[in-house]
Order: C-alpha cells, then sequence, then structure tokens
C-alpha cells in the first residue's frame, strides 16, 4: 500500500483534537507503570552517557510525557503533528522534574519536516510509530543526518508479535490472498486500510530496513508493554552514528 502522508496527517491531527484532554490526564496513569519507569531509565542511561550536555528531539512528543525522563540535556525540541498536543505539553507531566535548559515546540509532519545536519546528540520516539506512523529507511536516512557524529537514535515501534491472534491472521490472510483479489477489491481494501492504517513490524522486518540505512551500529529488542492504556509489544531500536 503506498502511503499518503498528508492524508495520514489529517487523520492524525483529527483524532487528537478529540482526544487531548483525556491523553494529558493518562499521563499521571502512565508515568506510574513499570513499562514507563523502565524507558525513563533507558533515557537517563543514553542521556548520562555523552560527556557533555546535549541537543535532543523528542520525534512525536505528543504532550510531553518523557520531558522529565532526559539528563544533561541543554537544549530539547518537541515536534508533534497536533498543535492541541503541544499546548498540552507546556504543562507536561512532572513539570517540576524536568532539568532541560530550554525546550522549544514545534508543529510539524516528521516526513516533511527539516533541520540543519548535525543539529542533535539524541533523537527519540517513543510511541508514534507503527499507529498510523511507518518505519522507513528515507525517515531513518533524516535521522541519521540530522544527528551529530556520536550521535545515537532511540525509537519503538509496534511489533507484530505482540498483537491479538485474530489481527496477526488477519494481516498473515490479507498478504497472501489480496493478489488474487480483483482490482476493484483490492482498491476498495485499499481505502479501508488508509483510514487506519497499522504499521506494525517483525524484528526481522525492521533489522532488513535497519541494513539498509547509514546506521552501521544499533539493537532491536522485542519488549513487552503493559499498563491500563495499552498492552502489546513494541521492538526497541537504539542506534549509534559512528
Amino acid at each position: 500500500m503506498e502511503v499518503d502522508y498528508q492524508l495520514l496527517e489529517e487523520n492524525i491531527r483529527a483524532g487528537y483534537r478529540r482526544i487531548t484532554a483525556q491523553y494529558r490526564r493518562d499521563d499521571e496513569i502512565e508515568v506510574t507503570t513499570e513499562n514507563h519507569c523502565r524507558l525513563g531509565r533507558l533515557l537517563r542511561r543514553i542521556c548520562q552517557s555523552f560527556p557533555k550536555r546535549i541537543a535532543a528531539l523528542d520525534v512525536g512528543c505528543g504532550t510531553g510525557r518523557y520531558f522529565h525522563c532526559l539528563e544533561k540535556v541543554e537544549h530539547l525540541t518537541g515536534l508533534d503533528i497536533s498543535e492541541e498536543m503541544l499546548a498540552a505539553a507546556r504543562n507536561p507531566v512532572r513539570k517540576e522534574w524536568i532539568t532541560a535548559g530550554t525546550i522549544k515546540l514545534r508543529q510539524g509532519n516528521i516526513y516533511f519536516s527539516a533541520f540543519p545536519p548535525h543539529s542533535f546528540d539524541l533523537i527519540y520516539s517513543l510511541g508514534m510509530f507503527g499507529h498510523g506512523c511507518p518505519v522507513t529507511v528515507q525517515i531513518c536516512g533524516r535521522f541519521f543526518e540530522w544527528l551529530k557524529p556520536g550521535g545515537k537514535l532511540l525509537f519503538n515501534v509496534v511489533d507484530v508479535a505482540g498483537l491479538p491472534w485474530c489481527q496477526r491472521l488477519g494481516r498473515r490472510l490479507r498478504s497472501v490472498l489480496c493478489p488474487l483479489l480483483s482490482a476493484r477489491w483490492r482498491c476498495r481494501l485499499d481505502v479501508r486500510e488508509r483510514r487506519s492504517p497499522l504499521f506494525a513490524l517483525r524484528r526481522r522486518q525492521l533489522l532488513r530496513l535497519l541494513a539498509e540505512t547509514h546506521f552501521q551500529r544499533y539493537s532491536v529488542l522485542s519488549q513487552p508493554c503493559s499498563s491500563p492504556l495499552w498492552n502489546g509489544r513494541h521492538l526497541e531500536c537504539l542506534a549509534h552514528k559512528d
């Protein structure tokens, strides 16, 4: 299926316009979960690995759910597609814990956004890829360009292995049967999928994708995610720019 990023933007913005207030209230729940605490420890460990204060980019920052997890950050840029989510990010969860020197919030679509080369020491994106947003070789190429030498990229994406069995079966049947359908039925399926696309990946698929990028060092782990808000698995990638 060819991805229409403009249509994705319109659908995502409309969806978040309706749920921003609830999403911000959910932050207060999510930060108490083991899943969030583990990601917070990982972010702090990555930040501490740099010998100096750094510049960081939070891709799909939403309401600023992870701002308080950062350390040694001098300049933080939060990018999100939704103006409403960015408005909520001005009063993020655990605001009193935030130590970033400056925070700049920027509205934009990551697939169309541009930053100068070597702008950031750390780029991270947690909870964005998979539901409506695909990981692609092209977006990883942008991240690589925006990172400084020695920079690090952390992102996660929905893991197919964590989807309910009926959903996994449906994806499998679609991939097998779709080529056998008439053009008319394939078009109908594509229209239906574009309304709410799921870009989940298998570990081998993500590894194959990363092998096509400029990153030479990276790791991919499948991590369970259990919280009152979402249950499943994420593929978690940490990549280094040498």
